[in-house]
């Protein structure tokens, strides 16, 4: 993917060493080092907001539908989802 935007930052001198000492630890530049952790980050956002709990009357209702199955309509739906490409 070509770099066609940029994203600027008001940092304290302090952190700023921090980042750049960390980045050579790693013999990686400040800007590959920023990009690199703060895409894993996003990641982990994005992933952890697709986790969901039930209660026992939902599990029961999440597994007589996953037991059944799926309906055209379903089927093209979920065709539509694996095709569409994640945002990151």
């Amino acid at each position: 993917m070509a770099a066609t935007a940029s994203i600027n930052l008001r940092i304290s001198n302090e952190e700023k060493t921090l980042i750049d000492q960390a980045a050579r630890s790693m013999g990686k530049s400040r800007t590959a080092f920023i990009l690199e952790n703060t895409l894993r980050v996003a990641e982990e956002v994005i992933l952890d907001r697709v986790r969901f709990t039930l209660d026992s009357k939902q599990w029961e209702e999440l597994n007589a539908a996953l037991d059944n199955p799926a309906s055209e309509e379903q089927v093209r739906s979920l065709g539509k989802l694996f095709t569409t490409r994640i945002p990151w």
